[in-house]
């Protein structure tokens, strides 16, 4: 695995404006410098790039960004990994791609296409995420594509104990450059909370960020924006709770079967009446016994 350190890149033209709401998503310095190292690479080298960070870092969200700050000279093909995921619907995935960035064009082979996007000096971009629930082999597969096809630019994202999980099944992950996503600093948390009581409908309020607070959020989640937006008040409240459902139905199954039971006794109680006597066994007369004395 061919490591990168963000900060021997410098790039001269930013990727994306300093004050644009899109930076502000990225939380950081840091984070907008991975995305343009991102941005140098898919135009400056052949090698299969792997975006790794804990679950929660931000990763999806850097290929968001950088799908919609596109480069002129790049196309974006975005697939979400699953196990049902194969070669040929990522092929799919890239021709559909393609024709939405060039409408007048449809080819009936891919590789024409490729070929197109070459004598136009444009590449494809290929990002896959969540790579780690990509059936075993496939990574080996695409990567094998991208270097008989020079104009596709493949981008894994995967979590570390998913890297660790893929280089046993896939070997060409060693060949690839790693790009990490840092964690927040406990200033920049702050920043994050700040960002987050800014927006429509926030679940805190300006006036909750204080020192105290600050440093209880970054101890707990170790900076990990996914961590801290879960922890937020009401979040939780917000998804169903299982245990709560359970009773929910339990309860209510009971005052059915109450319900049904006071119905049953009420019926039986008091608007069932006796069968009256027939004529014969009001006729038939009675039998006299004997008593002791």
């Amino acid at each position: 695995m061919v490591e990168n350190d963000t900060f021997k890149y410098h790039i001269k033209q930013p990727f994306i404006a300093p004050k644009s709401g899109e930076l502000q998503a990225l939380i950081s310095p840091e984070r907008t410098r991975t995305l343009e190292l991102l941005n140098h690479l898919l135009a400056n080298s052949g090698r299969t790039l792997v975006v790794c960070g804990s679950e929660g870092i931000g990763k999806s969200t850097l290929l968001k960004v950088l799908q919609e700050h596109k480069l002129p000279s790049s196309c974006y093909c975005l697939a979400q990994g699953n196990a049902e995921l194969n070669f040929e619907k990522l092929q799919e995935y890239l021709a559909l791609a393609i024709k939405q960035d060039q409408p007048g064009k449809q080819d009936q082979v891919l590789s024409c296409a490729f070929r197109r996007l070459e004598s136009q000096r444009k590449k494809l971009v290929l990002m896959i995420d969540d790579a780690g629930r990509l059936a075993p082999g496939l990574i080996n597969k695409v990567i094998e594509y991208a270097e008989d096809n020079p104009v596709l630019r493949v981008i894994f994202v995967l979590t570390h104990d998913e890297l660790t999980e893929k280089n046993s099944s896939d070997n060409a992950l060693d060949e690839s450059h790693l790009i990490e996503i840092p964690a927040l600093s406990e200033q920049q948390c702050r920043e994050f909370l700040q960002y987050l009581a800014a927006k429509p409908r926030a679940q805190i309020a300006l006036s909750e960020i204080s020192d105290v607070m600050v440093a209880a959020v970054y101890r707990e989640t170790q900076g990990i924006p996914g961590r801290i937006i879960a922890g937020l008040p009401g979040f939780d409240d917000a998804k169903p709770n299982p245990d709560s459902l359970k009773i929910l139905i339990a309860a209510v199954a009971g005052l059915v079967v109450l319900a049904l039971c006071t119905q049953w006794y009420s019926a039986s109680k008091y608007n069932i009446k006796p069968t009256p006597p027939s004529v014969a066994e009001m006729q038939k007369p009675a039998d006299v016994g004997t008593t002791a004395p």
